[in-house]
């Protein structure tokens, strides 16, 4: 009775290691798949955000091109920068760099926005360039395509990461004004000297 006693001793502590073993080892397992799974929401983060930030790099400048060449007054012609068609090629050159990690790195849903980013980009890009000759109104109607195209991916990227929440919706772009003078101003100041 006691070699039986000792046996069966044996086998529960060989049968608890065994399991403390495969829970040790199923519990790692669960916590690496986790983290390379973060690890790849965090290199995707960076891949959309840069590829944003180039495609909207490329726009603004683009902007500023064509408000040099009279298509709106949206934003000012910048006199000041003596070769923006040297920046906006440098801007191409970066998004189209971001747009392989993207293109790596995305799922159908956001490669197909940022497709559709690519192309509204690359319209304002020849409009600027003065490549495709365009009228106030087309341009106008360019830029809102770019806009939709941006809002769409950035919606798709963030479905893609699980952020939670919604985009704001996008307001018209009004021209910036001072404040209204609201008379207290002048006495806050004279009481402040």
């Amino acid at each position: 009775m006691n070699s039986v006693s000792q046996i069966v001793t044996i086998v529960a502590v060989v049968v608890g290691a065994g399991m403390s073993y495969l829970v040790t080892a199923l519990g790692d397992r669960t916590r690496d798949r986790r983290e390379v799974a973060r690890n790849w929401v965090d290199r995707k983060l960076d891949a959309y955000t840069r590829y944003a930030d180039d495609a909207k790099s490329l726009a603004m400048v683009a902007r500023q091109m064509a408000a040099g060449l009279g298509l709106h007054d949206a934003a000012p012609a910048a006199a000041g920068i003596p070769d923006l068609r040297a920046a906006l090629s440098e801007a191409e050159l970066r998004r189209s760099a971001s747009y392989e990690a993207v293109k790596l790195l995305g799922d159908a849903g956001t490669l197909r926005a940022t497709r559709e980013l690519n192309e509204t980009v690359h319209r304002l890009e020849w409009i600027a360039s003065d490549k495709l000759p365009a009228t106030p109104a087309q341009w106008q109607l360019s830029w809102q395509l770019y806009a939709e195209a941006a809002e769409e991916f950035r919606r798709n990227a963030r479905a893609e990461l699980g952020i939670p929440g919604s985009l704001l919706p996008r307001g018209d772009w009004a021209e910036p004004v001072l404040p209204a003078d609201r008379g207290d101003v002048g006495a806050r100041t004279s009481a402040a000297t």
